[in-house]
């Protein structure tokens, strides 16, 4: 009996999102994207796009209860196209910053990327 209970509070927990196995894919992703920009020799862009990379895998992990639903995607898509115009079209320079000067901009990013899927998840939810 006891052990049947066991099993059903651990059924009805939420599983934990932000796993290691889930940081490793979100390095996987991002190390590219700063990659291939310094291999060009911009590695201010570099790092915008590991950055912007990292906001948005995270933000969409944080909603990833959504990820059944195409207006999710199509929400992901288009902020994915924002942040690439954001890195290409924005001079970023190459001087090296400590990451505590980049985390509340990081966080702020974050903000606004969640922020919109869940803007978007209440819109839908009214229709």
């Amino acid at each position: 009996m006891k052990e049947t209970n066991m099993t059903e509070a651990n059924s009805s927990q939420s599983p934990d999102l932000f796993t290691r196995k889930w940081l490793l894919v979100v390095i996987l992703c991002m190390v590219p994207a700063f990659a291939l920009f310094a291999y060009f020799g911009d590695s201010g862009r570099g790092r915008a796009a590991a950055g912007s990379t990292i906001v948005i895998m995270y933000a969409a992990r944080g909603c990833w209860d959504l990820r059944r639903h195409t207006w999710f995607w199509v929400t992901l898509t288009i902020l994915i196209a924002l942040h690439v115009l954001l890195v290409l079209l924005v001079p970023w320079t190459s001087k090296s910053y400590p990451g505590l000067i980049l985390f509340p901009i990081a966080a702020v990013d974050y903000a606004i990327v969640y922020g919109c899927i869940k803007l978007v998840d209440r819109m839908m939810n009214r229709a």
